[in-house]
């Protein structure tokens, strides 16, 4: 049992999962008038992720893609969460986010898989790094426009002009890239969000 983790260690690692599910994001879920928290989003990721794989990219490597999704996040734990259009915060999110990683580094020592998944996904490493990024950026303006729909567009003064210059980041993979132009037509079309 040397390799073993002890049940103290494991019991640290629930409190982890219970500390980044405190890590809320700006998006609410859909139709649940709550914040969306990081352990759902990443939760959500990896099973969209996985969904798409085999359709899309089943040349990529599926556990990969899944650990991407698992760990892709967990800076947050540190760094918080950065909404987009947020420029302040935004132009720190770097920063913040490589200093997040050391303390994950120091705390985690004995899971060294979840810190370099985290810096892959965060250097987009290889083309399930750049898949899983993607598809990251497609979820929370989907989760936006069937939650919250033209509340949250207004609430936040996000325009149609300002999702399409931010979204193309989707166009890091190849793979999720065709779902770029889908995207916006499909806000455009459902008429929640302001054209400008």
């Amino acid at each position: 049992m040397s390799n073993y983790p002890s049940i103290d260690r494991l019991a640290e690692l629930q409190q982890l999962i219970a500390d980044f599910a405190k890590v809320e994001r700006v998006p609410h879920l859909a139709d649940n008038g709550r914040p969306e928290n990081d352990v759902e989003h990443s939760f959500g990721l990896a099973l969209t992720c996985w969904y798409l794989q085999p359709k899309i990219a089943p040349e990529l490597d599926l556990l990969k893609i899944l650990q991407y999704a698992l760990a892709h996040d967990i800076v947050e734990l540190h760094a918080g969460d950065t909404y987009v259009f947020d420029l302040e915060k935004a132009a720190s999110k770097e920063e913040r986010e490589r200093a997040a990683l050391e303390q994950i580094s120091k705390d985690w020592h004995d899971f060294p898989e979840l810190v370099e998944h985290a810096k892959d996904y965060m250097d987009k490493a290889n083309e399930e790094a750049k898949f899983v990024k993607a598809v990251d950026k497609l979820l929370p303006v989907i989760m936006i426009d069937i939650g919250q729909k033209q509340v949250w567009w207004h609430k936040y003064n996000v325009t149609l002009e300002m999702e399409r210059e931010h979204k193309k980041s989707i166009r890091v993979s190849d793979y999720v890239s065709p779902y770029y132009e889908q995207l916006i037509e499909w806000l455009d079309k459902n008429g929640n969000i302001p054209k400008s």
